[in-house]
């Protein structure tokens, strides 16, 4: 007689099973509704991936280095900036590494322009500069790559410093006035200060209106002649009549201030001792002791007489004296 096959323990054998239990308390699998929305347009992606680009910037860390602005709006905003700096695409592309603190890289934005027409520049920008060496670069990089060209450039490192930028002092707009750039001050102060180092710092308020007015013809003709616009000789003559016109006033005023101020040979010489060594320190103590000659007059004529009414002597004045001796 054949064995009989054994047959497997049922399943309520081994797993126990709650008869009570609703199909509803049976838990289902867990689907995310996680969005992540576009600080830019708003709207909400399932997903980051294909959506966002992404980057290196710690700023992007807690957002799973995504970027929080899609790509669709990364490259509308490099459109409106692109016509915002007069289609300057250097300068637009420029302005998305500062909103976005990605690097300016030459190279990868050289081969963005390799993309197709109806490509995102701005994504093949991001993906290019993922794959170059400066991965993991942000803006701050940029910034410290154009100094070190900068002081690479300079003759040295303080040149550098006072090229960052120029400072225009008070004093100088106030006598240029308002209106101009920084490097027209600068030529303008140049040229004044370069007149003042000629003939002297202005005497009076006309004076000075010469100076001023020299810089600004000699600023407008360098202008002229360096955008090729018309009546540069017209200027250039007009320049050079006023420059030998105030030239021959500011010389004429000059030799008369210092007519007016003229010393005689011997306050010449005083002075020139008193500049260059000052009676007190000078070898010679007698030779400038009495320089007016106030204490021989008081000394000839004012106590020689006395002490001749006083003690009966008969001193006589030496300049009148042929003899040279007393009686």
């Amino acid at each position: 007689m054949a064995a009989k096959k054994q047959l497997k323990k049922p399943i309520s054998s081994i797993v126990k099973v709650d008869k009570n239990a609703k199909l509803s308390q049976i838990e289902s699998p867990v689907v995310t509704d996680e969005t992540y929305r576009c600080s830019c347009c708003g709207h909400k992606y399932a997903k980051q991936e294909g959506n966002f680009n992404v980057s290196k910037s710690p700023i992007y860390e807690g957002n799973n280095g995504y970027m929080t602005i899609c790509k669709k709006c990364l490259y509308k905003l490099y459109e409106q900036y692109v016509k915002f700096f007069d289609k300057d695409e250097y300068a637009a592309a420029e302005r998305i590494c500062q909103i976005t603190d990605m690097v300016l890289d030459e190279t990868a934005w050289d081969a963005s322009r390799k993309i197709t027409a109806n490509r995102n520049r701005m994504s093949a920008y991001v993906s290019k500069l993922n794959l170059n060496q400066t991965a993991g670069e942000t803006y701050s990089d940029t910034l410290i790559r154009r100094w070190e060209a900068q002081v690479e450039n300079a003759e040295s490192i303080d040149d550098a410093v006072n090229n960052q930028d120029i400072e225009i002092s008070e004093e100088t707009i106030r006598r240029f006035g308002l209106g101009f750039d920084d490097n027209a001050y600068k030529v303008m102060e140049n040229e004044y200060n370069s007149w003042v180092e000629k003939y002297g710092e202005p005497i009076d308020k006309r004076q000075e209106e010469l100076y001023t007015s020299l810089c600004y013809l000699k600023y407008n003709l360098q202008v002229s002649v360096q955008t090729s616009a018309n009546g540069v000789g017209a200027l250039a003559n007009a320049y050079k009549g006023y420059i030998e016109a105030a030239t021959t006033e500011i010389e004429d005023r000059k030799k008369k201030a210092e007519a007016d101020v003229e010393l005689s040979p011997l306050g010449v010489l005083i002075r020139d001792i008193e500049d260059y060594c000052p009676a007190e320190y000078y070898k010679d103590k007698k030779l400038y002791a009495d320089f007016d000659k106030l204490k021989e007059y008081i000394t000839r004529f004012m106590a020689r007489p006395l002490r001749n009414i006083l003690t009966g002597s008969k001193e006589l004045d030496k300049e009148f004296n042929l003899s040279g001796s007393e009686e």
